[in-house]
């Protein structure tokens, strides 16, 4: 397919997620679309922001138990003030990182997406600009897991509402929590599924980089006139400036997605810990909706994490896989020519201590994004569960 990265990119490979993203108002092919829609989407993407934020506002002071109980907060008991602090962390978490993520989401995300694509034109363009319909399945996965999460809540949550029918304003309240689910799972979990979309298309790219190295290690092995070495080296090198920019365009796109994947991990820690609480105490009363709605949240929560450390890894893995296959190629041209090797080793180590740096592929240089950092995570939400009851049962 003809044309740039950047169109085929976002009008073929991310075209099944383009739809949703149109809806939400987070996309605008500003090449394509004329000036009057262009205008239009803008005015949808800042109502749906002002609609999500007055949403989250909303939920946060009807559902806040500390604005509740401020005139009686002197007589709470532990048991009681525990469920205050715990009602009040997962709303302000709600309130503070749903809007953070959604601000980001809107101003900041598709100008760094749009940066990595031009770090990656000159890649394209060395391997011919590949079909990117790998990709593709990755933007259907995408839309069906934001689709299928947004009915799930939004079902569990609506009958949750019809399970208090004894609250005020209850028509009012199901509005607002419908566009709460619909707008806080979507514009949560959007800019995940393109940091992985856009960490699949390094990939993907790192994959055939690793494939033409492996063709040029047997290329070398079976060399032996010299102008054929000569268009050996050149294609080498050519490799070689391409595995850099690949690495300078895996660092810029974590650099750039740092901070929402930051709030994003941030946010699913807290639902994690606050939503594990009320599933515990859901399945110990018996409250059975509460129970399968505090239980979609942590799972949900939890995927999220895992998906956005396990894409950090791949990337990483292929890196690492690229080093392997150079000091091979290394290697194999020192049975040939040594003129080369120096020029070789020089990559491979300038490329290893970039891949060693800890403030790479890090939230904002304070935690190094990877898998293992799960299961001290989860150390943590069973600590604090096991002193919140400790405190219960005192």
């Amino acid at each position: 397919m003809a044309g740039t990265l950047r169109d085929r990119f976002l009008l073929s490979a991310l075209s099944p997620l383009n739809i949703l993203l149109q809806i939400t108002g987070v996309f605008v092919n500003q090449n394509s679309e004329a000036q009057w829609r262009q205008r239009l989407y803008r005015f949808w993407t800042f109502f749906l922001l002002i609609l999500a934020v007055q949403s989250n506002i909303y939920i946060f002071v009807r559902r806040t138990l500390i604005i509740q109980l401020l005139p009686t907060i002197r007589q709470i008991n532990v048991d009681r003030l525990i469920q205050v602090l715990l009602n009040s962390l997962i709303r302000l978490n709600g309130l503070v990182f749903d809007t953070m993520i959604h601000l980001i989401l809107v101003f900041q995300l598709w100008p760094s997406v749009i940066l990595y694509l031009e770090t990656l034109e000159t890649v394209d363009l060395d391997f011919g600009r590949p079909n990117l319909s790998p990709i593709k399945r990755f933007s259907l996965f995408s839309l069906i897991y934001v689709l299928l999460t947004v009915v799930l809540q939004w079902i569990i949550s609506t009958y949750s509402e019809f399970y208090h029918l004894n609250r005020q304003a209850y028509w009012l309240d199901v509005f607002q929590k419908v566009i709460r689910v619909f707008a806080n799972q979507c514009f949560t979990m959007i800019p995940v599924w393109i940091f992985i979309i856009c960490s699949q298309l390094h990939t993907f790219y790192t994959r055939k980089l690793i494939a033409k190295l492996k063709l040029l290690c047997v290329v070398v092995r079976n060399t032996g006139v010299i102008s054929s070495r000569t268009a050996v080296a050149q294609r080498t090198f050519s490799n070689l400036r391409s595995l850099k920019q690949l690495y300078l365009a895996s660092d810029l796109l974590h650099r750039h997605f740092s901070t929402i994947l930051m709030a994003n991990c941030f946010q699913t820690f807290i639902t994690m810990l606050t939503s594990s609480y009320y599933v515990i105490e859901s399945f110990r009363k018996g409250y059975w909706v509460y129970f399968c709605l505090d239980g979609s949240d942590v799972l949900d929560a939890f995927v999220r994490f895992w998906l956005i450390c396990h894409t950090s890894d791949r990337i990483r893995e292929t890196i690492t896989e690229c080093i392997d296959v150079l000091r091979n190629l290394r290697d194999t041209r020192k049975a040939v020519d040594f003129r080369d090797c120096n020029k070789i080793t020089s990559y491979i180590i300038e490329i290893s201590q970039m891949s060693n740096n800890l403030e790479r592929h890090s939230l904002k240089g304070v935690l190094s994004l990877s898998k293992r950092l799960i299961i001290p995570t989860l150390e943590i939400i069973f600590t604090y569960l096991l002193i919140i009851y400790q405190f219960q049962t005192k």
